[in-house]
Formats: structure tokens, C-alpha cells, sequence
């Protein structure tokens, strides 16, 4: 399993450090070049979608929102926020995606439209116990 984000390779092993994940497994796309590769949705218009928030904070709770807020603080006090955040700030209107790979057969494909329009942790999980 890997992890990519918007930002530097510096903020994505920050990232790793303060969730205990292996910093190998984790890397920043700074510019966005993996994004564009596979044609993330970005812009403005991506970034509002009060149903898709709903939803998502509906399948977490309080505590996990503290310690996901709590990391990110903890991340941007560490290395300062200019370091965590991408150069570029409409690098931070890109969304994401989830795809989930055996070997070179793609098992899962999901391309987040707005924010919180995650792939759902069922379906991740089915792939992952395949």
C-alpha cells in the first residue's frame, strides 16, 4: 500500500512520522504531475459539497477528527506550515483518488468528484482481503 498527497516529499514523511506508517510508503506530488498522470479533478469548483461532508463526518468520530487535527497540528508545529502545505496553493484544490492495484490488475478505481467523496472503507477493504 502506498500514499500520496499534494505537497512536498518532506510533509509526506511528516505525515508518515506522526501516523506511525513507514515514511517508504508515503509521498508527496509536489506540482500535482501524478495527479494530472491520472486526471485527479481539481479547482475551485471541486471544493464545496456540504453532502459528501455530512458523510463524512458521519462515519467518524469525534475522537479520530481530534487525532487526524491533532496530527496535522502537530505536523505543521514540526516542520512549519509552509513546508507541510504544497508550494503552489491551487495544488491544495486538487482531490484524490483511491485505486488499489495487485500486481499490474487494477481492483478498485475511485476518483473523489469533491471533498469527502471518499471511497468507502468497505469496498477497500474487499479489495484488500481478495
Amino acid at each position: 500500500m502506498f500514499f500520496v498527497g499534494v505537497g512536498s516529499a518532506e510533509a509526506a514523511a511528516e505525515f508518515a512520522a506522526n501516523l506511525n506508517i513507514d515514511p517508504a510508503l508515503c509521498f508527496g506530488d509536489e506540482g500535482g504531475a501524478a495527479g494530472d498522470v491520472l486526471n485527479l479533478k481539481k479547482g475551485a469548483g471541486t471544493m464545496w459539497n456540504p453532502p459528501a461532508v455530512s458523510t463524512m463526518m458521519d462515519r467518524n468520530d469525534e475522537e479520530s477528527l481530534k487525532a487526524l487535527g491533532e496530527a496535522y497540528k502537530t505536523a505543521a508545529d514540526k516542520i512549519g506550515f509552509q513546508k507541510l502545505a504544497p508550494k503552489e496553493i491551487k495544488d491544495t484544490l486538487r482531490q484524490g483518488g483511491t485505486f488499489v492495484f495487485r500486481g499490474d490488475k487494477l481492483l478498485l478505481e475511485h476518483y473523489d468528484e469533491k471533498v469527502g467523496d471518499n471511497a468507502s472503507i468497505e469496498d477497500i477493504l474487499a479489495c484488500v482481503g481478495k
